[in-house]
């Protein structure tokens, strides 16, 4: 079983709930990508999605933070 520090990945993401869920996310992918081009990758799957989210390589946004952010570039808009 491999060790995810908490510590690291808390204060990227602070639910860990949402963590996990990321992660899972970014698994699936390099999975989906390994068999698609018929590659092997090296070590665990779930280890490499959390080192790459550890490593800050996954991209993420919070649902409602991205919205605030849309709503806040239309206002900008449409003030112009």
């Amino acid at each position: 079983m491999t060790y995810i520090p908490r510590q690291k990945v808390i204060a990227l993401i602070p639910n860990k709930f949402k963590a996990i869920k990321i992660a899972a996310l970014e698994a699936r992918r390099l999975n989906e990508r390994a068999r698609m081009f018929e590659v092997t990758l090296p070590g665990k799957i779930t280890s490499l999605a959390v080192d790459r989210l550890i490593d800050g390589k996954v991209e993420w946004f919070d649902q409602k933070e991205r919205a605030r952010q849309i709503r806040a570039e239309r206002d900008l808009q449409e003030e112009e």
